[in-house]
């Protein structure tokens, strides 16, 4: 069975002012969190020149699409940061209309402007659907390839390998403990592959086991 690739770039407004003062500092967006109650965040890993990580939080402080920033790491030459989005940035976060669009990010860069952007896509007109919805928001969006991915089979748990791979690997480690026993990005590390992917598989897999479980049961 396939599955569509998508590989597209945004025009975003989220951290702009920042990232073109810092244009050779590399953004990488592991996570995306929405809140009904809180401002969205959004969980991202810079990797550069030690000067330039330096500049970076004055002018995270004054990034007009930022209300609120938190160091979560700082790595050699990486630093993990979590930043609550004002409206202006919030107009970029097009999470949420991927997931209702059945769309999986799974990376997302940025070397200056403008963000690129690998997802997985169920059909041609959930993409195009996307790109209008993006387009609204006046975000430009260009596609950059669409090429045909092999998709894994699903067991009985409606769960893919990989999927039951990763939640058995976040169960292992005690990622679903109270408190955490690993990170995400220890447990991505411990998997190959970036946070931002092992984040939309563990949520596609925990989703998948609901429905063909106690959803499926109908009690």
């Amino acid at each position: 069975m396939m599955s569509l690739i998508a590989e597209y770039e945004l025009s975003n407004p989220i951290l702009r002012g920042t990232r073109r003062a810092l244009p050779d500092l590399q953004f990488q967006v592991e996570d995306e969190q929405l809140s009904r109650s809180e401002l969205p965040k959004l969980v991202f890993w810079t990797t550069g020149d030690e000067r330039d990580l330096e500049r970076l939080e004055d002018l995270l402080a004054d990034d007009p699409t930022v209300d609120d920033v938190e160091r979560l790491a700082a790595l050699g030459g990486r630093r993990l940061y979590r930043v609550a989005l004002t409206e202006v940035g919030v107009v970029g976060m097009t999470y949420q209309d991927a997931v209702e669009l059945g769309i999986t990010f799974l990376d997302i860069r940025v070397t200056g402007e403008p963000m690129q952007y690998r997802a997985q896509v169920p059909t041609r007109e959930a993409l195009f659907a996307y790109r209008e919805r993006c387009r609204d928001r006046g975000l430009s969006f260009r596609l950059v390839g669409l090429y045909e991915g092999k998709a894994e089979p699903t067991n009985r748990y409606g769960v893919t390998d990989r999927q039951r791979e990763v939640l058995l690997a976040a169960l292992e480690h005690g990622y679903f403990d109270v408190p955490r026993g690993t990170t995400l990005e220890e447990l991505a590390a411990e998997l190959d592959a970036s946070g931002q992917a092992l984040s939309a598989l563990l949520r596609r897999g925990q989703a998948n086991l609901l429905r063909h479980t106690l959803a499926a049961d109908g009690t």
